[in-house]
């Protein structure tokens, strides 16, 4: 372990990129011309070289190779690119590839250096530290990607110019001498060395791989419907959160002894789950203004000092994005009113009595006792509610608000490449499902508790 992450050092100051691209000029059919200058790496040009050209074609792509100068090692390509601020977000992918083998290389050493302390191996650090030494290996080959651009007819053009450096094969035979130490011993902790969450990360990285292997059209496709990401995200959790009110409303309603209550909380639970949610945003942005206006018309008809209010509810509309809450929180909130419920149910009824013999009145026994219980009881549930939430939001799209699955329709409806949307879309949902069951099961296993 130790030997392998002081290979990598050392591997960092050999070079690992003599020579780059400092010129690329793409040129098609009708005698236009792309130049692309790098002060740095290239960036930007496969994109150039497959992306189609309306009513020409590509006809020849010229590269101007040169050796690198004020340094070609690994520290001086991490320098060099982390001072240009200007294109540090365009080789971002260059900056993590590169960092993380040093990262590894420090938790190796302060791997071998606690293992020497102590005089035994601290056996909770060999997952974690075959996970950076495989990362590692990963991420030399892909920064050496980088150097040409993820693209074979550049490192072709190249003849030979852009193999790597000796530094770079040194810092990758260390990192695979550590991943292969730190493999051979995880019959030493009961610790997984590969878990679920690296489902996770596989799936983020083959969006990110493809974007740079196959930069049209997944980059483009990428770049035009991230902003979706962002608005699908907000969604969720604002009508979470709204979702947790109601459900603990109409649990609490479910199990009341009043029978009003009760009878109110049923209806709403038996009816809503009986429609599916599609027909219930459709109904919302549709015909819900149709209802309003025929109040505001009966209201006019009967009180007509109250025409003006009147003319308020008719005029009320909806923003799609208000609506996409309503809806999804109308829904959701009747199957978390059955979750709430059967939670709060499940505690025994001695409890409640115990907390009236210290005095406590209902609503007190309920706030202080009865919920912190049931909390851990529905916290797994309420959790798949989120993952189920989360995936069937995508059917606010019908209501014109630019989430995830609107933006990659728009895309397809533009440019008919049905296939690549919708893998990248599936992804992008995928990515956001794993990761929130992961973090509900991390919650749930630190919320367990004997029954």
């Amino acid at each position: 372990m130790a030997l392998g992450g002081l290979l990598i050092l050392v591997g960092y100051l050999l070079p690992f990129f003599p020579n780059r691209i400092t010129q690329a000029t793409t040129r098609f059919a009708d005698g236009t011309a792309i130049v692309v200058e790098a002060d740095g790496l290239l960036a930007g040009q496969k994109y150039n070289q497959t992306r189609p050209q309306p009513k020409t074609t590509l006809e020849d792509v010229q590269i101007v190779v040169a050796p690198t100068e004020g340094g070609s090692s690994g520290w001086a390509w991490l320098w060099r690119i982390g001072t240009q601020t200007a294109s540090l977000g365009q080789q971002a992918g260059l900056v993590i590839t590169l960092a993380i083998p040093l990262v590894a290389a420090v938790c190796l050493l302060a791997l071998a250096a606690a293992s020497l302390r102590r005089g035994t191996l601290p056996t909770r650090w060999i997952a974690p530290g075959a996970n950076v030494a495989f990362l590692a290996v990963a991420c030399l080959p892909l920064a050496w990607a980088h150097s040409f651009d993820f693209s074979e007819r550049l490192y072709s053009l190249a003849e030979g110019a852009l193999a790597p450096g000796a530094g770079l094969f040194v810092a990758l035979a260390g990192a695979l001498a550590a991943a292969w130490a730190l493999w051979s011993l995880r019959g030493e902790t009961l610790q997984r060395v590969f878990s679920w969450w690296h489902l996770v990360f596989a799936v983020a990285f083959l969006i990110w791989f493809l974007t740079k292997v196959r930069p049209y059209p997944f980059l483009e496709i990428w770049l035009f419907i991230a902003d979706g990401i962002l608005v699908t995200l907000r969604l969720v959790a604002t009508s979470f959160v709204f979702i947790l009110i109601v459900s603990l409303l109409g649990g609490l309603g479910r199990i009341s002894k009043n029978r009003v209550i009760y009878a109110i909380s049923s209806l709403y639970v038996e009816l809503i789950r009986g429609i599916p949610l599609l027909v219930q945003l459709l109904f919302i942005w549709f015909a819900l203004p149709q209802v309003l206006d025929g109040f505001g018309n009966a209201l006019a008809a009967m009180a007509p000092s109250l025409q003006p209010q009147a003319e308020a509810i008719i005029a009320a509309r909806l923003d799609p994005y208000a609506a996409a809450v309503l809806g999804l929180t109308i829904c959701y909130g009747a199957y978390g009113s059955e979750v709430f419920r059967a939670g709060i149910s499940s505690i025994h009824h001695g409890q409640v009595e115990a907390a009236r013999s210290l005095g406590m009145t209902p609503v007190q026994a309920m706030r202080y006792v009865i919920l912190p219980q049931a909390v851990r009881v529905i916290l797994p549930p309420v959790g798949n509610e989120f993952v189920a939430l989360l995936k069937d939001s995508s059917l606010v799209s019908v209501l014109a608000v630019s989430d995830l699955t609107r933006r990659g329709r728009e895309y397809m409806a533009r440019t008919f490449l049905s296939f690549d949307t919708w893998i990248l879309v599936a992804l992008c949902y995928l990515v956001l499902t794993l990761f929130s069951s992961r973090v509900v099961e991390h919650i749930e296993s630190k919320s367990k508790f004997e029954r």
